[in-house]
Parts: structure tokens; sequence; C-alpha cells
């Protein structure tokens, strides 16, 4: 634990959990008096009968509007058009339904709903946090998957120029209620849910490993390294199980205090957010792939704390780099970049453009653009 410094806890959220969506999303209406809400969510979940029917039937005569077709990595063409919707449909409420691009998309339209933006370059405000207004609109999330978005202010945005992925701050982004129906993830894809699961891992790993953990994000990262290997494991047995499924989402919860509260993560994170915008790749893939080199990478600085989230994971004999690489292969996902089908020929840029990720310089062990290649090319 670091002897000193600063807890900055995140602004008061609402988590509903374990609770059926029908009812959980009519107490929050009646509870705000909404009348106007519009349901943002992505293709999959928009189709005939899909789960978006059954949320816009909890929503009941106040749902104005369905919003579809988010895409991955949230583009910023997407988060101006929620926030045309919002602003068109005269919305008092949006809900955001699915997965960590729904979720990311939606934090950044509400902001930019509040500050007039409308067209891609003024999303370029948003690296400014300090001059804006704050998002006023509440936002229920109701995810989908286990990547933990939801649970900070955090929107990682794709700006199709280039094309990059930027991570935005706004403390008024983080939705202000967040419900966990472990029932509306059972159609995830296997590959999703647990790709995304590895990433709640990378969570609560690179947050028990930061240079600036505080004692209560510790202990809800330490909890979470307990809790994530094994529900993983039950869902995969057996994918109905309903209570393996909520300890999932209970353990995501968890592993993302630290960066609700500000706690700084690393390389992995940092790596990822790149790979995602430049090579399209899913965040919880990136996770699957570098947060093994990562931890070895890093291990000269924090064995000793990667040694303690070994024996929470439940082995306190072998590596942490190499209990999550027999997680991530016993899941079934991919354990190198090539597997993923990143072109070996865009490292480089991959190195180049992770150096300005707000995560790379708070990395524990001091990381320099050969570094970063050395790593991406050890993951290849």
């Amino acid at each position: 634990m670091n002897r000193a410094g600063r807890h900055s806890p995140s602004a008061a959220q609402g988590v509903v959990y374990g609770i059926a969506i029908a009812e959980a999303l009519g107490a929050e209406l009646e509870r705000r008096g909404t009348r106007r809400a519009l349901l943002v969510t992505n293709t999959s979940l928009a189709g005939a009968g899909g789960l978006a029917e059954e949320v816009s039937a909890a929503l009941g005569e106040c749902c104005v509007a369905q919003l579809t077709g988010i895409r991955a990595h949230s583009p910023r063409a997407d988060v101006l058009r929620i926030a045309a919707a919002l602003a068109g449909h005269e919305a008092d409420l949006v809900v955001g339904f699915g997965g960590g691009s729904v979720c990311d998309a939606t934090k950044a339209a509400t902001l930019a709903l509040a500050n007039e933006m409308t067209a891609s370059a003024d999303l370029d405000r948003l690296r400014e946090p300090d001059g804006l207004r704050p998002a006023t609109l509440p936002f229920v999330a109701i995810p989908t998957t286990l990547s933990a978005g939801e649970f900070t202010s955090f929107a990682g945005v794709t700006d199709e120029r280039v094309p990059r992925k930027e991570v935005f701050f706004h403390p008024s982004m983080a939705p202000d209620v967040v419900v966990l129906d472990p029932a509306l993830t059972v159609a995830t894809p296997p590959r999703l849910f647990f790709g995304t699961g590895i990433r709640a891992v990378d969570h609560c790993v690179e947050t028990f490993c930061s240079i600036n953990v505080t004692p209560p994000t510790e202990a809800t990262a330490l909890h979470a390294a307990r809790l994530l290997p094994g529900a993983l494991r039950r869902v995969l047995a057996d994918p109905d199980d309903l209570d393996a499924r909520l300890d999932c989402l209970v353990g995501a919860w968890l592993s993302v205090q630290g960066v609700s509260c500000g706690v700084d993560l690393g390389a992995s994170h940092g790596i990822g957010h790149i790979l995602g915008g430049t090579a399209g790749m899913p965040h919880g893939e990136t996770s699957c792939v570098m947060l093994p080199h990562v931890l070895r990478y890093n291990a000269a600085f924090n064995g000793v704390r990667q040694a303690e989230l070994a024996a929470a994971m439940g082995d306190s004999t072998t590596p942490l780099a190499d209990q999550v690489q027999a997680l991530v292969a016993a899941l079934g996902l991919p354990g190198r970049l090539r597997d993923a089908e990143v072109p070996r020929d865009l490292l480089p840029t991959i190195a180049e453009e992770a150096m300005l990720d707000l995560w790379i310089p708070t990395n524990p062990r001091p990381l320099t653009r050969a570094e970063v290649l050395a790593l991406l090319e050890a993951a290849w």
C-alpha cells in the first residue's frame, strides 16, 4: 500500500444488482418522473425479438425512440448521432443498453449535448474538460458485457479522421444509475462476454499494481481478483448459471473502482486503447494479449504486488502473468496479436501512438517507444 496519497471518491452513483430489468427500470422511472426516454443500443440487441425490446417494454410509454447501430469503439459520428437524437426528441432520460461502446458513446453524447457540439471537430473540445458545461441529462446504463465502463467518468471515442481512439474525462459523464441484470448477459456472444471478463481482470490487476492505488481501491481490486476467475469458469461450464453471471458483473464493478476514483492504470490499458482504435481489436482481447507481457515487463518493479494478486486468483505458486495466460486459454480467447488479425507492419505505428496515451506515463516501470514496440513484437 502507498503510505501517502489522495483518495477521490467517484460521484454518487446508484447501482441496482440482481433485480430484473422491468422492476429496476420501473422504479427508476417513477422516482424521476420520466416522460421521454431515449433507448440507445447496438444492432445485435435491437433485432426483432431482441433484448432491446424487453428493455423498451420496461420503459413503456416513456420510450420515445430506439437509437440503434452504435458501433464498436464509439466513433465520433455515433456520439453526434446520439446527441442529435437526444435534442430532437427532447429526452429527459437516456438509457444505454449494451457493451462498453454503447456506454462510452452515450457518455460523450450527454456532454456533447450540454455543450452544443454538432460536428466532429467540435468534439476536440472534450480534450479540455475544465472549459465545458457539465452533462445534466440523467443516464441509466444497462451493461451486457463486463468491460465496466459504466462505472467511470471516462469515455473512449474514436476519431475516424486519424483513426485513433482518445480517452476523454469529465466528472459529469458517469451514468447516474447502473442496472446489473445477469439475465441480460445470457445472449452476449461468449467470446465478447469472456473477453470483457479478462478486461475486468486487467482493471483489477493494473489498479492493485498502480503507482497511486489507495487503500479502498486496493481492497476492491483484490476482491475482484478473488471473484472473477472462478466466476468466469463457472459461466464457461454452465452458460445459464445466473448466479455466476451476477458474480462476474459484481467482480467487474469492483474491478473498476480504482479508475472511477482517479487511480492511474498502466501499459496494458494504454497500449490496448491504441490496438482498439487503430487496429480495430476488441478491448477485452487487447487485455488477453497484452496483460501477461506487461506483467512480465513490470515484475522487477512490482513483483511482490503481483504475488499477492496471484494468491488471490487461486495459485500462489504460479506467476500472475502465467495465471492470466492460462485463464485466457481456458476461456478460448486469443493469446497473440496475430490471432486477432493485427498486421505486424502496423506495430510501429501502434507503438508511436501509444506514447500519447494517458496511461503509458503512469505504468509502474517507465517505457520508451522502443520498449512498447518490443512488447508488441513479443505479443505478436
